[in-house]
């Protein structure tokens, strides 16, 4: 019996070596990801009347990202983020054709950028043998250029038009979400994301020209925006 035991303590501890032999821990990662960024709330509003409206449409989004892992299942990350937003002019322009029969409007505008710098924590929560869910939060200074925007009818003899000057700021971006990771061999690993990122920005001195109204104020974007992404990351031990 004894020496049974031995036998069976040895084995166990020949098995447990081999197990990590084959599953060593990787120190940390690094990786790229690209997908669409679906604009929300006012950053999505086309109401000229509304002073928040962003008139962002849905856009694109490109992240370098790492992790250096603080245990097997948590990871401190670290993400930086561009995201392009077109402008969507088209409704004020449908507005003012609309108000004003028999007039063209015409008009043109920029895109939004903005540039995230994100630090945050993810946790790895296996649901499968090659397959983990990972809830992550991230939060960090974001920078934002609003776009210019120009509404008018330039063969009219009316005032009625609109604009909005391009200008920049920084403030405060943060993400939220969950992404999931299935393994490509040692090195490599495939993780789609589902995220909510966003952020408060104070965009100063931006002159809005409305009719014969023109007001210069700083505008407070809030920036929002549902995020699905394809990202591969790279494994180091």
């Amino acid at each position: 019996m004894k020496q049974f035991i031995i036998s069976l303590v040895v084995l166990l501890g020949a098995q447990s070596l081999f197990a990590q032999a084959e599953e060593p821990h990787p120190k940390f990662y690094l990786g790229l990801s690209y997908g669409t960024s679906y604009s929300m709330g006012d950053f999505a509003d086309t109401d000229i009347r509304n002073p928040d409206a962003g008139f962002a449409k849905n856009g694109q989004k490109f992240d370098v990202f790492g992790g250096f892992f603080l245990s097997p299942k948590t990871a401190l990350i670290g993400t930086f983020r561009n995201q392009s937003f077109e402008t969507e002019v088209d409704d004020v322009i449908e507005m003012f054709n609309a108000e004003n029969p028999g007039t063209e409007f015409t008009g043109s505008a920029k895109d939004w950028q903005t540039y995230y710098f994100l630090v945050g924590l993810a946790q790895r929560v296996r649901i499968g043998s090659r397959l983990n869910f990972r809830p992550l939060v991230g939060i960090g200074p974001l920078f934002v250029t609003s776009p210019g925007i120009t509404v008018n009818a330039p063969n009219a003899a009316i005032t009625n038009n609109f604009e909005r000057s391009s200008e920049t700021g920084v403030g405060l971006g943060y993400e939220v979400g969950i992404g999931f990771k299935t393994d490509l061999g040692k090195r490599f690993a495939l993780l789609p994301t589902f995220t909510i990122s966003g952020g408060f920005v104070t965009i100063n001195d931006v002159t809005t020209v409305t009719g014969n109204v023109i007001v210069t104020r700083d505008y407070q974007a809030v920036i929002q925006s549902f995020n699905l992404g394809i990202s591969i990351g790279y494994r180091f031990y």
